[in-house]
Formats: structure tokens, C-alpha cells, sequence
């Protein structure tokens, strides 16, 4: 299978939860750099299938001390933290279909939310930690849906005969993002699609698209003021990582070379991006400044490291 078609194929996969491993205290620390010396601090979530299948683990921003979260024979993904770092909701597929879980952080006490003989993924905690986006096939093709964060009162926010993906949220709460191949001409057989990435209100409402291109655009992250939006996509032949500001305009390339950069995240600072990339061999994390300059790789295994999510600042620290 070509490199990029692999790529695309791996972000439909679905997987997630159940027992816990070895319970391990997680770090307070939620800053993004030392001061003065731009030392990533703070924590990053990702996916990993070093330990034989898919599997949530957390490091240290730098890469250091990875701890497994999840452990379980089905695969585990889609990290999303709680505002408060203390807990993640992800996906597994133990019962033959993908439903959201939620564990803490250290591991311990994993809870199914969802409950359904449908696929339900892809789990984003909106900032004030009362509900969480998913999306979900459960009305045939997938849409994006908003529950409770216990999972109760779930209600479906799009409705399109195409298929919406990835929900995050804006970091005021007021907004989701989300791609979608609703504007594909055949959208259920298409490989790769002609995805775009959309925003909406929180409940559905002011639907707008943000990307314009022929290409696969996808996996949108909001940067912390809100103010610009970060995506991968293959708009110049290889899965590269750009930056726009969050109406669609000012669009900037970060990453430039013949391998596939994707998933892109913020520090919870705005100076930082971490992202996935096989530029090495495999799929491993990396962290670049803001501007893409200065990228480091973090991991370093035979296996694949996917998905970097940085935990976000405690908002009981900030009074919120």
C-alpha cells in the first residue's frame, strides 16, 4: 500500500479501553517551558503500539519517563485530557465496535460512557469539563455528537449524508471544529478524500468552512488564545503540518519535506507544536516551535508513536 494511502487508513482505525496497568502518581506540572531556558515541561499524551497493540501512554514533554495508561487486547486511541489533566477519554473496540471510555490519568478506574453497536470515537473534553464531542455512525454515516461527560443525554450536532470527523474544541467553549468529505463529490468511495476542515457553534448552529483546497485537509487543533488553528494536510503531495488563523485566512506551511507530518497539537502556552511524523523510518513524536522551526524528535522506538496530545493547564489553577 503507497505511504500516503497507509496514512489515511490509519486515521479511520478504531480501538480503546479496559484494564488498567501499573498505577503511576501523574506529575502536577502543567507549564510548557521552563522560563528562560525553553525546556518543554509538562505532559504529553499518544497512542503507541510498543507494547504489541494500540495503547495510551503519557511522557514527560521531553520525552522522558512513558508510562502506559491503557492495557487492553483491543487497541486504545484518541487521547482527549479533562481541563483539569487528571483524567483522559479515548475509544476502544473490546466489543467489536469502537464506544469512548474515560480512565484517569494514572490508569486507574477506566469507565465506558458510550453504549452503542455503533462506532463512537474520536472523544473531545470541551474546556469546562461538562460535556464531550465524539463522533459516531450510529445514525449510519458519521456524524458529530455532544453528551454529557458522564454520557448521558447524548444529541447529534451535524446531519449530512456525507461523513464528519474529529471534533475539538475552541478553547472558549463557544466552538467545534471538525473535518468533514461533505463536500466530496463521492464521498464513500473516495481514497483519500477531498476533506475540509468546518466550524461550528457548540450546539450545531453557524456551520462555516474554514479550508478550501482540493487536497486532504484534517486533524484541526485551536491554539490556546483560540486565535489560530493548526491541521495536517497533503496539499503539496506529502502530509505536511500548517497553521491558519481560525476563519481560514493566513495560511502558513510549518513542515516541508518528502515524509508525513500530522496531528499537530498546542502547548498549552502556544509555543510549542507537538506532531507525529515518519521522517525517521517510523511514525515517532516530535515538538517544533510555533513558527515550525526547531523540530526535535522526543521518541525514539521500533514501533509507532501516533497522536501527541499536550495536557492542558489545570483550570482550578486559574480560578476557572
Amino acid at each position: 500500500m503507497p505511504r500516503k494511502c497507509a496514512v489515511v487508513a490509519s486515521m479511520f482505525l478504531t480501538g480503546i479501553l479496559a484494564a488498567c496497568g501499573s498505577k503511576q502518581e501523574v506529575p502536577s506540572t502543567t507549564t510548557s517551558t521552563v522560563p528562560g531556558t525553553g525546556q518543554p515541561t509538562g505532559m504529553i499524551a499518544f497512542n503507541t503500539n510498543r507494547a504489541g497493540n494500540s495503547e495510551i501512554y503519557v511522557m514527560n514533554a521531553d520525552g522522558s519517563e512513558p508510562r502506559r495508561v491503557t492495557d487492553d487486547p483491543s487497541p486504545d486511541k484518541g487521547s482527549s485530557w479533562s481541563p483539569d489533566g487528571q483524567k483522559i477519554a479515548y475509544f476502544n473496540g473490546r466489543d467489536g465496535n469502537g464506544e469512548i471510555y474515560v480512565i484517569n490519568a494514572d490508569g486507574s478506574d477506566p469507565q465506558r460512557l458510550t453504549d452503542s453497536p455503533a462506532q463512537d470515537v474520536q472523544a473531545s473534553w470541551s474546556p469546562d469539563g461538562t460535556e464531550i464531542a465524539f463522533a459516531s455512525d450510529r445514525d449510519g454515516n458519521s456524524e458529530i455528537y455532544l453528551m454529557n461527560a458522564d454520557g448521558s443525554e447524548p444529541v447529534r450536532l451535524t446531519n449530512n449524508a456525507a461523513s464528519d470527523f474529529r471534533p475539538t474544541w475552541s478553547p472558549d467553549g463557544k466552538k467545534i471544529a471538525f473535518r468533514s468529505n461533505r463536500d466530496e463529490p463521492n464521498p464513500f468511495t473516495c481514497s483519500p478524500c477531498n476533506d475540509e476542515i468546518y466550524v461550528m457553534s457548540a450546539d450545531g448552529s453557524a456551520l462555516q468552512r474554514i479550508t478550501n483546497d482540493p487536497a486532504f485537509d484534517f486533524a484541526p487543533s485551536w491554539s490556546p488564545d483560540g486565535k489560530k488553528m493548526a491541521f495536517a494536510s497533503d496539499r503539496d503531495g506529502d502530509f505536511g503540518v500548517y497553521v491558519m488563523n481560525a476563519d481560514g485566512s493566513g495560511l502558513e506551511q510549518l513542515t516541508n519535506n518528502a515524509a508525513s507530518d500530522t496531528s499537530p497539537d498546542w502547548s498549552p502556552d502556544g509555543k510549542t507544536l507537538a506532531f507525529a511524523s515518519d521522517r525517521d523510518g517510523n511514525s515517532e513524536i516530535y515538538l517544533m516551535n510555533s513558527d515550525g522551526d526547531a523540530a526535535s524528535r522526543i521518541t525514539e522506538n521500533d514501533d509507532n508513536d501516533a497522536d501527541p496530545v499536550w495536557r492542558p493547564h489545570a483550570l482550578a489553577a486559574a480560578g476557572r
